[in-house]
């Protein structure tokens, strides 16, 4: 039985589905007794799960979810709430909307999106059954336990280190998926969604600045990712017209930032970074729908 291959039989499914779920058990035992190896079980457990769901078939998900969620909670309940529950659930959703052919990016956005979601709403129910505080515990794996702003800190790094997991384990299975006939859709026939969804997701960080600060600085991690993939498409455009203002914008940005970082209060001052994502969209608007439309007309 090849391990990177689709399962066919029930023998075949149920043997695999055992391969992963020691896989998990394993990972929650060293990283209990050897926590240095805690940022290797961060990392490599969505993988396993979303193996799992893109080979197996969806139906037997669900004996591989309740095996390997059972047999980890005996070893560490703490640690099976926070990263195999979430890893579960995600690994799930890549493995459906990779086969569902859609698009890299909000795959991996949609997934980064439910597992830190998930990992926020169980750390009160971790709290409550472990008798600890899940956030210092996490912190202190990194050394930043002591930091001052460490509630902002941790859902900040909650979220990149679930992208880094989504974004990792999808690109893994990616250079598969044409292999088991699985074609993966990587057309963009129009920029406007991710432009507006960078505007959306600057105006929610500044709204849940004067409300609820870590969750503003998530929507602003959010927004700095749509600017990513459009300052992507900015730069193989190969136009000079476009890569003066795009200069110049982000110039700016830049000096607007350093003056006024010092002057508001941390970490709200983080915030102001804001302007790169805006800056970027700014010129994405205008490179997709006045320079291309005018050139059309």
């Amino acid at each position: 039985m090849a391990l990177f291959s689709k399962k066919t039989t029930l023998v075949h499914h149920i043997t695999y589905m055992g391969i992963m779920t020691a896989i998990n058990l394993i990972f929650i035992v060293l990283a209990t007794y050897v926590p240095f190896l805690m940022f290797l079980l961060i990392l490599l457990l969505p993988f396993v799960s979303a193996v799992v769901s893109y080979y197996c078939k969806k139906r037997y998900y669900i004996i591989y979810a309740i095996a390997s969620i059972g047999l980890c909670l005996i070893f560490n309940i703490s640690d099976t709430i926070f990263y195999v529950v979430p890893a579960i659930v995600t690994g799930f959703m890549i493995g459906l909307l990779l086969e569902k052919k859609i698009n890299p990016f909000w795959l991996i956005l949609s997934s980064t999106i439910i597992e830190s979601a998930l990992t926020f709403a169980l750390i009160p129910l971790i709290n409550l059954i472990g008798n600890v505080d899940i956030v210092v515990t996490f912190l202190s794996i990194f050394k930043l336990n002591e930091f001052v702003y460490k509630t902002e800190v941790t859902y900040l790094f909650i979220y990149f280190i679930s992208l880094v997991q989504c974004t990792l384990t999808h690109f893994v299975l990616l250079g598969d998926a044409k292999k088991i006939g699985i074609d993966v859709n990587t057309e963009v026939t129009s920029y406007g969604p991710y432009i507006v969804g960078a505007e959306l997701t600057m105006i929610l960080s500044i709204t849940f600045s004067f409300f609820y600060v870590p969750l503003s600085l998530i929507f602003l991690a959010i927004s700095i990712y749509f600017a990513i993939f459009l300052l992507i498409d900015l730069l193989v455009s190969k136009k000079t017209l476009i890569y003066v203002l795009l200069g110049a914008l982000l110039l700016v940005s830049f000096f607007i930032f350093a003056i006024l970082y010092a002057t508001i209060k941390a970490p709200l001052g983080l915030l102001i970074a804001i302007i790169f994502p805006l800056a970027i969209s700014s010129v994405s608007f205008v490179n997709n729908y006045l320079i291309k439309r005018g050139n059309n007309n």
